[in-house]
């Protein structure tokens, strides 16, 4: 329940993200489009990358509160990363797209300067997402969720994007109006990138890979229980936003049955508190030299 708890607590960021980038994609698509700027489209497309992201943020997070059932042992969690997966092909395939049409703008040689307009949506987009960011990262760290960790830090980057086009676009204002196409490329360079970053995150994850500074942190909290005399290993996976844990560890091989497993329990008590959904514990006999 506690666990159900977070997920629903996280659901807040994803709606959030969600409404805050179809009011700002459908406002910068309007403005670029009736004030000629490609380099606004282009931020536009990425904002609507982003509303797939955050609904794939949501449909996993819907999923993973299924229980657990005979074919899915261990739950639904990963359906997060599998959501993710699909999405990251999209975005993908829609950056490659706005490269493309950048280049044909910026080969075509005719150049006009778009509205001032454009830079002031640009600025006040970039103050929104800054918001919503503060937001989702304070919410990511409540409920432990990789995927709103994830969506906050993508907001960090659409803000800034957004700060860097409204900044580009003066440059139209002052004799440079090629800037506009060549925004435009280094935004959906930048739209391809983040789908490619995606996609190797969530393959990363669905193939039970598990990051080694996360390793050593549970190393060294199972160290601290008392009765432990070492760890033999740790061995983790990731299920969306939860952690689950094979541990070995070392006990004095003259204590009692019961005793090896007080400990083994109190190693399971601390790994919960660091929010470990699951963790198994293995004894093994240590005898000092």
């Amino acid at each position: 329940m506690f666990m159900d708890g977070k997920l629903k607590l996280a659901q807040r960021g994803a709606y959030l993200s969600i409404f805050a980038y179809i009011f700002l994609s459908a406002a910068k698509l309007f403005t670029g489009l009736q004030y000629s700027s490609a380099a606004l489209r282009a931020d536009a497309f990425n904002n609507m990358t982003d509303i797939l992201v955050s609904v794939a943020v949501l449909i996993g997070l819907k999923l993973s509160l299924k229980p657990a059932d005979r074919n899915h042992p261990y739950g639904h969690m990963k359906s997060e990363n599998i959501s993710t997966l699909l999405v990251s092909f999209i975005i993908m395939f829609v950056g490659l797209q706005v490269v493309s049409d950048g280049i044909q703008k910026l080969t075509g040689g005719a150049f006009t300067a778009p509205s001032p307009v454009t830079i002031w949506v640009s600025l006040i987009s970039g103050f929104i997402m800054l918001a919503v960011y503060i937001y989702n990262r304070r919410l990511s760290r409540i409920t432990r969720s990789s995927s709103l960790k994830s969506a906050a830090a993508d907001n960090l980057s659409d803000g800034l994007v957004s700060f860097g086009t409204g900044f580009g676009l003066i440059f139209t204002q002052i004799g440079f109006p090629v800037v506009d196409p060549i925004l435009a490329i280094l935004l959906g360079a930048l739209i391809t990138y983040t789908g490619f970053n995606i996609c190797k995150q969530a393959v990363f994850t669905l193939s039970d890979g598990f990051h080694e500074e996360d390793l050593e942190f549970y190393y060294q909290d199972v160290m601290k229980v008392e009765g432990v005399k070492g760890v033999s290993s740790v061995k983790g996976r990731y299920h969306g936003n939860s952690v689950f844990l094979d541990i070995t560890i070392y006990v004095d091989k003259h204590i009692t049955l019961d005793e090896a497993h007080e400990i083994c329990d109190q190693v399971e008590k601390s790994l919960s508190e660091e929010d470990v959904y699951s963790a198994y514990v293995h004894p093994e006999p240590y005898e000092e030299v």
